[in-house]
């Protein structure tokens, strides 16, 4: 007659929880707090591992038990499922990702700052190619954006992907830009030592996971910006125009894009608080 054997059945558990474990983060949607989608289909192997092990580890709990101590090992594994299921954010902390190092060249505000540096960057990078034919989507938003002069269209930051199209243009077209009207909604980031009338409207850039994640955005000027609250989400309505910051690495003074904001809306954060590249 086979035995239970506790410690395979113990095994079996662990593997269990961790496939439902991954499957509840694509049932639920909270994958998209941690991964770029482009990782997905890593996650959905790990899912059908996870499943195939499960499977393979029933016919094991009745195996000969040479122990009747459980191991301690089963720990290390089970430490991680528990703060998965206890910790269930909804978002990534805006305040914690500002405390990790938002992406600006001054840390003076009055002196302008530049947030598109590694936005910038990544165009360059193989996470960002317009030769690249799996980002065909991306392109022809892209194309739309541009040839439809949605800078004159008040409507036309519908998604995350629009925002990050207007940072771009920002980094390579300030000239054409400037006395374009520009709506775009977002979240208050200021530094400790800003000017009360400039704040960043950001959003977070993920470029693979959330260990990456950065806040990057433009910087706006209103006279009414004292009071507005760090991380809260708004839309504004503004004219684009230029300002200057101080490049440390050239010891020049290079310029950026600055919103005069003429209203502002406060809204809740959307479904999509992320921008990839």
């Amino acid at each position: 007659m086979r035995k239970f054997n506790i410690n395979e059945f113990i095994w079996f558990i662990i593997l269990v929880s961790f496939t439902y474990y991954i499957y509840q983060l694509f049932d639920t949607g909270r994958i998209n707090i941690y991964l770029h989608p482009k990782m997905f289909k890593y996650v959905l192997f790990s899912l059908i591992i996870f499943t195939l092990l499960s499977i393979f580890q029933i016919r094991k709990i009745f195996s000969q038990n040479r122990t009747k101590k459980i191991k301690a090992g089963f720990i290390i594994f089970i430490i991680p499922l528990f703060l998965g299921f206890a910790l269930n954010p909804d978002s990534l902390s805006t305040q914690i990702l500002s405390n990790k190092g938002v992406n600006i060249t001054n840390n003076d505000l009055n002196n302008g700052v530049a947030v598109g540096d590694e936005l910038t960057k990544l165009q360059q990078s193989d996470y960002y190619n317009e030769e690249d034919n799996s980002d065909l989507e991306d392109n022809e938003v892209k194309e739309e954006f541009i040839n439809e002069n949605y800078f004159n269209n008040k409507n036309y930051d519908t998604n995350s992907k629009k925002f990050k199209y207007t940072l771009m243009e920002s980094y390579e077209n300030l000239d054409e830009m400037i006395g374009q009207e520009i709506e775009l909604s977002g979240f208050v980031y200021r530094e400790p030592d800003s000017s009360k009338n400039r704040f960043v409207i950001s959003r977070l850039l993920m470029i693979c996971c959330a260990a990456d994640a950065q806040v990057v955005g433009l910087l706006c000027e209103w006279d009414d910006a004292k009071g507005l609250e760090d991380n809260q989400w708004i839309k504004i309505t503004g004219v684009f125009d230029s300002t200057t910051y101080y490049n440390k690495y050239t010891n020049e003074e290079n310029p950026m894009a600055l919103i005069k904001v003429t209203n502002i809306e406060h809204i809740d954060p959307p479904d999509s608080q992320y921008i990839y590249p």
